[in-house]
């Protein structure tokens, strides 16, 4: 008798986790990957307290500029609207990934504002 109870609550705890198992399984498949945010509207701001420092702002091809070992992709005009994607940390300052018309790249985030 004691058998048969001990197999009957081995099959129940079996069963039991199954069905957790599952369970979990399914709200992870529901759970779906975050979207990518939306671009957003910016401009190349080259002022430094107000004074106008950087005319033309040098756009690279990674997160990074020069020292980081990217290539120059283009130059953008203080002023230029962009749209800002993703941004990433590197060489210990923060880059943003823009686009404007054909030029494509990472910038210094320091040099975005946004338009007034």
């Amino acid at each position: 008798m004691k058998m048969v109870r001990k197999g009957w609550i081995v099959a129940v705890a079996v069963a039991l986790g199954v069905f957790l198992g599952a369970t979990q399984g399914i709200a992870a498949d529901a759970a779906a990957p975050e979207a990518p945010k939306p671009p957003k509207k910016m401009v190349i701001d080259g002022t430094v307290n107000g004074v106008l420092r950087v005319p033309e702002l040098a756009v690279w091809s990674c997160a990074g500029g020069q020292m980081g070992g990217c290539n120059l992709v283009g130059r953008l005009a203080h002023g230029t609207q962009v749209l800002r994607f993703e941004s990433e940390k590197a060489r210990g300052l923060k880059w943003f990934r823009i686009e404007a018309g054909d030029v494509k790249g990472w910038v210094i985030s320091d040099h975005l504002a946004m338009p007034k």
